[in-house]
């Protein structure tokens, strides 16, 4: 398999040297620049000197967590924009921890080489190799936010095009007034979960590769949904099942005040939506009039 960045530099953090040594191999194999540290602190020396183009991270690293080091990543200026993958193994974090952390892509389960290689090609996707590492500190903090595109660009719900950075991609971000990232690093029941535990009131916006969608929140309750000419649970069913097979499908939530939350067309608590729309999804029950989901790629 080819990689989608040959001399793309990616670190490797990991506490165990066999998943390092398995990594470092295949990674170079596939025409990486790569290194790699078992302690998060003495990586951190090294972006000083030798900014990569993606970072990976296990669970743990000999020092602190990889959602905490995550967070430390986002925390600088100089680094806040490099892609992150978290390999957080069989335990997943909590969504709100890889929101805050801003984790741009998670994979959960068994260490498996190839799964790994297929996230950091498809991370990488969007980034000109040697860019993030060349950048400097000024560089990096004045990177700019995604803004509107001209008339002539693709339509919010395209992926952006290659040579895009993944820096002006929205990533998992928490706190003020937005919460907004990937799908490749929360799931649309996670991003549903969290936004029910904060109570929130509001319009959760969705960018898929087969359309756009929204489902609207009061006081943390899933009201309202839209996706495909769909409305309520049969829409909100068909959004969870496009989401899962769109890691780079992404989410905004803005909230709203309870005068604003909008049209009621669903009555069930959040608990009893999601075991519904999950127990349809297991028994491959896909809701009436929704899209195909897109192929999987090899």
């Amino acid at each position: 398999m080819s990689p989608g960045h040959p001399l793309a530099k990616v670190l490797i953090v990991d506490a165990d040297p066999a998943k390092l040594g398995a990594l470092r191999s295949a990674l170079a194999a596939a025409a990486y620049k790569v290194t790699s540290a078992t302690s998060a602190s003495f990586a951190l020396t090294t972006l000083e000197r030798d900014r990569p183009d993606l970072i990976v991270s296990g669970a743990r690293t000999e020092d602190m967590d990889g959602v905490e080091f995550c967070s430390i990543i986002r925390s600088d200026p100089a680094t806040h924009d490099i892609p992150f993958l978290l390999l957080s193994g069989p335990t997943r974090p909590t969504p709100w921890a890889v929101a805050q952390a801003g984790v741009d892509m998670l994979l959960a389960g068994d260490f498996v080489v190839s799964a790994v290689l297929d996230r950091i090609s498809k991370l990488l996707r969007h980034v000109v190799p040697g860019e993030s590492g060349s950048a400097g500190p000024e560089a990096a903090a004045s990177a700019p936010l995604p803004t509107a595109p001209p008339a002539s660009a693709p339509p919010p719900s395209t992926h952006p095009p290659a040579g895009h950075q993944v820096a002006g991609m929205p990533r998992a971000e928490v706190g003020g007034r937005t919460f907004q990232g990937s799908f490749g690093a929360l799931d649309l029941t996670e991003v549903t979960q969290a936004i029910g535990l904060g109570g929130k009131t509001g319009r959760l916006a969705l960018a898929l590769s087969v359309g756009d969608g929204s489902v609207l929140f009061e006081s943390g309750r899933v009201i309202h949904a839209e996706f495909a000419g769909l409305t309520g649970e049969s829409a909100f069913a068909a959004l969870v099942g496009a989401a899962q097979h769109d890691p780079e499908g992404t989410f905004r939530f803005k909230p709203a005040t309870g005068a604003d939350a909008g049209p009621r067309t669903i009555q069930k608590s959040l608990d009893q939506l999601l075991i519904s729309v999950l127990s349809e999804i297991d028994e491959g029950r896909a809701p009436t009039g929704a899209p195909p989901p897109p192929p999987r790629t090899t």
